[in-house]
């Protein structure tokens, strides 16, 4: 008797241990979108907000001056107790019932502290200041976003200033971003020891194809070094707590599947990119993200007649039912023009559609809007013109020609074989491709649509005859996310600097002038538009 008591202690242990994850019980629904919230706004309207049948919210912390101190925390700037105080006020005054699991936004902005910096101590005295929030105002802990917004890039050796990269190498930053990953744990459990952090983004973003770590070298990826920094937080984390990867490439998910794959992608590709695997698992959780009003910015919101909607009712209530089966406990819903609270424009039916989440998938919606739909064109793009994509180029470079806009061949790649089967090389037989354009994103184009992954183009064109000694350039406007470029069979480059800029890579000594050419590129999008949507020229100088 005594053994069998023994055994089953043991295995209650090991089940309170181990995360939640099969069906949607102790699972959370928290709502993060346009009409976030400050720490005032929920405290004086806790009671009409708590109608809306979510589990927590995602809160600001706004000083005297109405400054959100969670895009400042990447700064010199150090807080100060006054400017944070009223927050814990807030937040010790609210009676909250249904909000039980609840944050505080952190994002990575402004990124302007260079990791070497001494200054960067900064950044984790701030962190903790939030964290200080958060555990003294009943949060579960913090949101973190370390999205690229602006010019600075945090998270990318290769824009690190010229200078800097000059005095330290990219294995060098590397080890400096994993000790303030360390540094920046340890100031936050100081605070909170057993904090829940919800990353909008997780390891799963730099081992993914937008964040490139699954096919180049990471040296030159936009995100390569956010892996460094998780791998610190993962080193030197109190063992209670919980990283939550909150995988926003979700947004638009509406098949079960999708989040069994995502699942695995957060699990497995993403532990393999981690130079800490063991303490990966530690820590790392699953969740994800689920845009409730997705691509609204082009379709608008329909609250008179729902199939105009991405997300019908019952389709939103499908997929927050798939997203928190697969969770390990969170799901955020973001949200732009519908809003929850704050001008709230929602429904009685989305409102249900969150409760009947945790019930069941129900029906779901028979005949989905195409995600394609609505797609920005390319042509409505800030800075699409020709005359301000190429202005920097055209100081040193003289344009010969101007590729076709029309006239390309087109090919899916999912699963990264193209090269394999040469779709690289001059002779290679794309009479079977689509025919689509540049200088347009392919959501906007028929027979292409919503896609996210590797695709090819192709094109055939006749190159002008150049003076001797000339050098020439191939001119990319812009690539949705980057590309691998051949000319004539033969590699020519592989440039990865951002989804809107511009580069030259040199192609003077595999242009055949005056003669025919054939030009290919491997596009890589890792989520939203894509394709090669600005022009493509030859500049020589």
């Amino acid at each position: 008797m005594r053994m069998m008591e023994t055994i089953a202690i043991a295995i209650a242990c090991a089940l309170a241990a181990c995360p939640t994850w099969a069906g949607t019980q102790g699972k959370k629904l928290v709502e993060y979108g346009w009409d976030r919230t400050t720490t005032t706004y929920v405290r004086q309207n806790v009671q009409e907000m708590e109608k809306i049948p979510l589990d927590g919210v995602v809160m600001t912390v706004q000083n005297a001056r109405g400054d959100l101190l969670g895009r400042r925390v990447f700064s010199r700037t150090r807080f100060k107790p006054e400017q944070y105080r009223s927050a814990i006020e807030d937040l010790r005054a609210t009676e909250f019932k249904r909000f039980t699991d609840n944050f505080i936004q952190v994002l990575s902005m402004p990124g302007d502290v260079d990791w070497f910096d001494p200054e960067w101590s900064a950044v984790a005295h701030n962190a903790a200041c939030l964290a200080r929030v958060a555990k003294k105002g009943g949060c579960k802990g913090i949101m973190f976003d370390p999205e690229l917004y602006g010019k600075v890039w945090p998270w990318c050796y290769t824009r690190v200033p010229e200078n800097l990269r000059k005095t330290r190498t990219y294995e060098q930053y590397r080890a400096k971003v994993r000790q303030r990953g360390r540094e920046f744990i340890k100031a936050i459990n100081k605070e909170f020891p057993d904090i829940t952090i919800l990353a909008l983004f997780g390891m799963s973003l730099p081992a993914s194809p937008m964040g490139r770590g699954s096919r180049v070298k990471m040296e030159t990826t936009p995100y390569g070094l956010l892996a460094d920094f998780y791998d610190g937080i993962y080193d030197a984390a109190t063992p209670r707590t919980v990283f939550v990867d909150g995988f926003e490439f979700s947004y638009k998910y509406r098949k079960r599947q999708q989040f069994v794959e995502a699942r695995d992608t957060i699990l497995v590709k993403a532990r393999r990119v981690s130079a800490n695997p063991t303490e990966f698992e530690n820590h790392v959780r699953v969740g994800f993200g689920v845009w409730a009003d997705f691509n609204s910015g082009a379709l608008g919101w329909h609250p008179e007649d729902f199939t105009k909607n991405y997300f019908t009712p019952a389709g939103l209530r499908a997929t927050l039912n798939y997203a928190l089966e697969e969770s390990d406990r969170y799901v955020w819903v973001y949200t732009q023009r519908l809003r929850w609270w704050n001008g709230a424009t929602t429904t009685n039916e989305y409102n249900e559609a969150l409760r009947l989440a945790k019930l069941g998938p129900g029906p779901g919606e028979p005949n989905p809007l195409p995600s394609w739909v609505g797609a920005t064109e390319a042509s409505k793009m800030s800075g699409y013109s020709d005359e301000t994509t190429f202005a920097r180029m055209r100081k040193s470079m003289t344009e010969i020609a101007d590729l076709p806009k029309e006239g390309w061949r087109f090919a899916f790649d999912e699963r990264n074989t193209g090269v394999a089967k040469g779709y690289h090389l001059e002779d290679c037989n794309d009479s079977s491709w689509i025919t689509a354009a540049i200088g347009k994103f392919w959501e906007e184009q028929v027979g292409i649509g919503q896609y996210d992954g590797r695709a090819w183009y192709r094109r055939v064109f006749t190159a002008p005859a150049v003076e001797p000694g000339t050098r020439v350039f191939l001119a990319v406007g812009a690539i949705d996310d980057s590309a691998r470029v051949w000319l004539n069979g033969q590699f020519v480059g592989e440039k990865d600097i951002g989804w809107d800029q511009p580069y030259a890579l040199e192609i003077t000594r595999i242009l055949r002038p005056g003669q025919e050419n054939v030009l290919a590129a491997q596009v890589i999008d890792g989520g939203g538009y894509g394709g090669i949507w600005k022009s493509v020229k030859l500049m020589a100088k």
